[in-house]
């Protein structure tokens, strides 16, 4: 496990990204990307309530809340949240502390969580075991985990040449990286068992070069990316 850290704080990062980015689609217009992929592998199969903790700007909130299921959102950051019930009130989404929930024990059939537990410093198991809490004895959570591996490291020198005017500058903790057996005891010291691991991607490195990304995607909004996916084209996927 190891910590990564950058010159903008992790919360302060998150909410400028939520304030700069616009409103999340109404639903996913490709089903083979991340996150909707790995979320319906479970969602598909079984009935009951969903819970979707760090929802961002709720495209998986607004994704399932209009095929009919019940889900609940919670988010940390205020901004995004202020965002999504401006947009949509209807939908049931909350700011709310992953280390900290304040739901009843047993209550949800299944829980996701897509980027989530890698933005805390500190109080990784506390918030897993918060899950095992809430989470009916059946059910299922889905998470994403960034992983201690040869991308993560060129992603950091990507960040570091991006922003070498700010050399010298104070580091704040940016997200956690961890291997995969490491996650997996954790899991299971709370009773969570793993069924399937799944080496996930939402943006290649290889995205950042313009020229290898999808004509499709090239210069779509935020938006259109997140709903279709950030998609390489042939050379990128070569």
């Amino acid at each position: 496990m190891k910590r990564v850290y950058r010159t903008e704080a992790n919360r302060t990062y998150w909410d400028r990204r939520w304030s700069q980015s616009v409103e999340d689609a109404d639903k996913f217009e490709d089903l083979t990307i991340y996150p909707i992929r790995y979320a319906e592998n479970v969602v598909k199969q079984k009935k009951g309530k969903i819970l979707e903790i760090g929802c961002g700007l709720g495209r998986l909130v607004k994704h399932y809340s209009n095929l009919g299921r019940e889900v609940v959102g919670i988010e940390r950051s205020k901004v995004a949240v202020d965002k999504m019930q401006a947009k949509s009130p209807n939908l049931a989404v909350y700011t709310g502390d992953a280390l900290k929930l304040e739901f009843d024990d047993n209550s949800f059939e299944i829980i996701l969580a897509f980027g989530v537990y890698h933005n805390f410093e500190s109080g990784l198991e506390m918030g897993i075991r918060e899950v095992a809490r809430i989470l009916k004895p059946e059910g299922h959570f889905v998470i994403s985990m960034r992983p201690q591996n040869f991308e993560m490291i060129l992603n950091e020198w990507y960040w570091r040449w991006r922003n070498k005017g700010e050399r010298g500058a104070k580091k704040h903790f940016h997200k956690m990286v961890v291997r995969e057996k490491e996650f997996r005891n954790i899991l299971q010291k709370y009773g969570l068992l793993t069924e399937f691991v799944y080496k996930a991607r939402n943006m290649s490195i290889l995205f950042r070069v313009p020229f290898l990304r999808s004509s499709e995607i090239k210069y779509a909004s935020e938006t259109i990316r997140r709903a279709k996916g950030y998609k390489l084209n042939w050379l990128g996927r070569f």
